[in-house]
């Protein structure tokens, strides 16, 4: 009896494995691959999932049954679409994560990107066609985590290609650098159509700091941020 009860328990552990392996091959489709145009029920519904108005990368507000209720989004003022907040499905990561396996949780960990949990968007025309996407570090995480946002910036970068023009920016009054380093970079690039915009952020903010007026260590109290937003440059006038 052990040891069919051993051998029951490898073959389930063996069947967990190839499926995840399975899951793993098998194409997941991320918000640049999604091509400029395609319409809202062209989508692939089986990963991007949940969707909401968005908030300009800030956590989804007005929730919709589905894409084509895009119309209930209002219409961004700097890009003339509409933002459609959604998640990625991460059932596989909930899998993992019951099976309590911190390589498979890091393997399967759906709504992050080098390490940082993200918020995603869809920017939609009037015609229910997507022109652009918006990614943003989830500002709501732990500090520990949050301070290395910034660097998200980096893969952004390369995401977006050759022909980024970057500025560095001074800090502005009351604004510190955290642990003598900054960085307050801002990037654009208009080509192809498309227009890209990277952000990266890392330093105190007016009023933040380390420790607070009573000597005590503070709690997220610092900017470290990155952003993207990519979208089609005539979409406002469609």
């Amino acid at each position: 009896m052990r040891y069919l009860r051993v051998w029951i328990g490898a073959a389930v552990v063996l069947g967990f494995c190839l499926g995840a392996a399975g899951a793993q091959n098998a194409p997941t489709s991320k918000i640049w691959d999604i091509k400029l145009g395609t319409p809202v029920d062209a989508l692939p519904l089986d990963n991007f999932v949940d969707p909401a108005c968005g908030t300009n990368g800030g956590p989804p507000s007005r929730v919709l049954k589905g894409f084509t209720e895009f119309a209930q989004c209002t219409v961004e003022r700097t890009t003339g679409l509409r933002e459609v907040w959604f998640r990625y499905d991460d059932e596989m990561e909930y899998v993992a994560r019951a099976r309590r396996s911190d390589v498979m949780v890091r393997q399967y960990r759906a709504n992050s990107l080098a390490g940082q949990p993200i918020i995603t968007s869809l920017l939609i025309d009037d015609k229910g066609l997507v022109q652009g996407y918006r990614i943003v570090n989830d500002t709501r995480i732990e500090g520990t985590t949050r301070i290395a946002a910034f660097g998200l910036a980096d893969v952004f970068k390369g995401i977006a290609g050759m022909g980024l023009q970057c500025t560095d920016l001074p800090l502005a009054e009351g604004e510190r650098p955290i642990d003598d380093y900054f960085i307050k970079q801002s990037c654009e690039k208009n080509a192809d159509g498309r227009i890209v915009r990277i952000e990266a952020r890392r330093y105190y903010k007016v009023g933040q700091a380390a420790v607070d007026v009573d000597n005590r260590m503070t709690e997220n109290q610092f900017e470290s941020s990155a952003r993207i937003e990519v979208y089609r440059a005539d979409a406002a006038a469609k």
